[in-house]
């Protein structure tokens, strides 16, 4: 119960508009890695700025020349862990992009991962409390 807890915290932080952490970005990353993947294309289409922080392929291919072609590719894992550094080399003002507001892109990023774990019709509430004792709408989701 304390990891779904800990996601309506975070879900509940992003619907009040309140910046996400480091920390929470990385659970959000951990829970639902594919989701997580599919959230940092989408933030690279709304802010095109962020393509070398969320791309992280493209950063690679940059230093292909280097290597040999026949390397293998980066697993999902390793290149979830590469986005969340470069976020945090955003956040430090150490990554070589420099117009990007940080604040922006993580809440950016909570908003659409949250649009694609949950989607919605606008017509049920997520956090519908009426019936507790069958448990929230939001509960059964998570």
């Amino acid at each position: 119960m304390g990891k779904n807890t800990y996601l309506v915290n975070i879900y509940l932080k992003i619907h009040h508009k309140k910046t996400l952490t480091m920390d929470e970005l990385a659970y959000l990353a951990e829970y639902d890695p594919e989701c997580f993947m599919k959230t940092c294309q989408n933030v690279v289409y709304n802010i095109p700025e962020t393509k070398p922080i969320m791309e992280v392929p493209a950063i690679r291919d940059s230093f292909d020349d280097a290597k040999p072609k026949q390397a293998p590719e980066p697993s999902e894992r390793q290149n979830i862990e590469k986005i969340l550094e470069n976020l945090k080399r955003l956040e430090r003002n150490d990554f070589p992009v420099s117009d990007v507001d940080t604040d922006r892109v993580k809440n950016l990023l909570g908003n659409l991962y949250m649009e694609l774990l949950f989607p919605h019709n606008d017509e049920e509430a997520f956090m519908d409390m009426t019936g507790i004792e069958s448990g929230s709408f939001f509960d059964k989701k998570a």
